[in-house]
């Protein structure tokens, strides 16, 4: 029987990825006694929080006598996911009772990111690993992901974390302009006295090997995240990227996702001629 009443009633932090997740995650550990955690040197950095979806790893699935003792090293755990809102995949692996912890106990914050960002950043991430999005901006966007395109896909994430009302919304934008403040509403959430650490971000790897050496060394690490890199290529930024089909087949896509979240008031975003007019 997993005992799950020797754990801190734990926070979900879920996401599509490339969204801030690790930035959300990073700030809770940094900002809030109650989540800090630490691992043993050698360890990898998600040691420091649980990757939900380590349970369906092709090559080595986690155990769940480990997974019960990452999260044991915090009063309040954080669990990441990219999961969709009904956990799926652990249903599939007979883990019902993991899902039933989680819908009964959690307190879960879903972290958005305008998705033309989001895309150009997977985009670079997943040319380390995946063949395939190898190619140009345009033919990446319109690859089929679980049976539509990566822009649809984006979307329905969104809309299906969102119509759920038991979850918090947070804007990875907002987080970058306003820490203060987001700092402060999730204490209030939380009922958590918040540290207020300058800086008040999380300071982010410089590079690769940085990463690498947090992981080999340290018990404790002020970011987690994963950086997207091949071939020394940047991430490109959206407004110079997209081609006008581009535009096109995104807002015809997931324009009404933009709207609702406040990324874009209109269509006038689609047009180049507007296009180049905006600052961001």
């Amino acid at each position: 029987m997993t005992k799950f009443q020797d754990i801190g009633k734990p926070i979900v932090i879920a996401s599509h990825p490339r969204s801030g997740t690790h930035l959300t995650i990073d700030l809770l550990r940094k900002q809030f006694a109650e989540c800090k955690s630490y691992k043993k040197p050698g360890e990898p950095l998600d040691r420091l929080y649980f990757a939900l979806e380590s349970f369906a790893s092709v090559n080595k699935p986690l155990p769940e006598k480990t997974a019960l003792n990452i999260l044991s090293r915090a009063k309040k755990p954080i669990i990441k996911t990219h999961s969709d809102p009904q956990f799926t995949y652990l249903l599939k692996q007979q883990k019902e009772h993991w899902v039933s912890w989680l819908q009964q106990e959690a307190e879960t914050y879903y972290i958005c990111r305008d998705g033309r960002a989001v895309l150009c950043s997977l985009h670079l991430f997943m040319q380390s690993y995946e063949p395939k999005t190898r190619c140009s901006f345009s033919e990446f966007i319109r690859q089929q992901e679980h049976g539509c395109s990566r822009i649809e896909n984006w979307a329905k994430h969104i809309q299906a974390w969102s119509d759920l009302s038991n979850i918090k919304l947070l804007r990875f934008e907002d987080i970058i302009k306003n820490p203060n403040s987001i700092i402060t509403k999730i204490g209030q959430d939380l009922k958590l006295l918040p540290l207020y650490q300058e800086p008040l971000l999380p300071q982010r790897f410089s590079n690769i090997w940085h990463s690498r050496w947090a992981r080999m060394t340290n018990f404790y690490s002020e970011s987690t995240a994963i950086i997207g890199y091949y071939k020394n290529q940047k991430v490109q930024k959206w407004q110079e990227v997209f081609t006008e089909e581009d535009r096109k087949l995104f807002h015809q896509e997931a324009g009404n996702i933009l709207i609702d979240l406040g990324y874009e008031k209109s269509d006038y975003w689609v047009s180049k001629k507007e296009i180049l007019n905006l600052s961001y």
